[in-house]
């Protein structure tokens, strides 16, 4: 099966094929054979067969998401926010971002608001910073995806927000 999984403001191809009692997992061209024990309906145990390493794996679906294709995934202390969409419905998402609509800036990972760099009302163009996020000892500039008009701001500076935590809407220009 092959899908499109779209986290921090990537998109990833990924193919599974079931052999056997293990998993072969492509992303991006570079294949693994993975064994996928679940331990029940949230966590699972991902064992890499090559080197034998081993990760317990937390999956959800939040209860604020969209629809059920949204995930938040856990792996150790590293929290992804990800959407898991057909190559069909990333085309067509492709598209609609294209030609406009509303855009969403969220946290990619949990971290601190350092610093907003916009305000309501203010045009921004793609590749503008909007929001200056500190996770992990690093400062990361979050930057508009696509041309438009700040609607609303959803953090102040200092707070402390999760992954996926919606930080700022742009409407369309």
């Amino acid at each position: 099966m092959k899908w499109v999984v779209r986290g921090a403001g990537q998109d990833h191809e990924v193919e599974v094929q079931r052999c056997s009692e293990t998993f072969k997992v492509s992303i991006g061209g570079t294949s693994r054979e993975v064994e996928l024990i679940c331990l029940d309906e949230a966590v699972a145990s991902l064992r890499y067969v090559d080197d034998c390493r081993s990760f317990q794996v937390l999956f959800e679906h939040p209860a604020d998401a969209d629809h059920r294709r949204d995930l938040r995934v856990s792996v150790g202390e590293r929290e992804l926010p990800l959407e898991v969409l057909t190559p069909l419905e990333a085309c067509v998402s492709e598209v609609a971002d294209i030609h406009g609509g509303a855009s969403r800036i969220e946290a990619p990972i949990p971290g601190k608001v350092l610093a907003i760099k916009v305000k309501v009302g203010d045009e921004v163009e793609p590749g503008q910073p909007v929001v200056v996020l500190e996770a992990m000892k690093m400062e990361n500039e979050l930057a508009a995806e696509h041309p438009g008009t700040v609607g609303r701001i959803h953090v102040e500076p200092g707070a402390t927000v999760r992954a996926g935590e919606l930080l700022v809407e742009l409407e369309s220009p």
